[in-house]
């Protein structure tokens, strides 16, 4: 990438995406520690927190997919 504005693009891209996976393998981890102390209920609560961050993830790539050129336009 020879832009530099594209670059910082992709970087922060990069940055928010790693850290929105790492917050939904922090509840999987913490819902994985509930179930072994047997509280389900908060198991399942912790894994819906996990809904948003993974569709954050979604947009982010398909963003990082629109900067690299990895889309194709749909006629109907």
């Amino acid at each position: 990438m020879s832009d530099p504005q594209a670059a910082d693009t992709a970087a922060d891209l990069v940055r928010r995406v790693v850290e929105h996976l790492q917050a939904a393998a922090g509840a999987a981890s913490a819902a994985a520690a509930c179930v072994k102390a047997g509280d389900t209920d908060q198991a399942l609560a912790l894994l819906r927190d996990i809904e948003a961050p993974l569709y954050e993830v979604t947009t982010l790539l398909n963003a990082a997919s629109i900067l690299r050129g990895d889309h194709a336009v749909c006629s109907l």
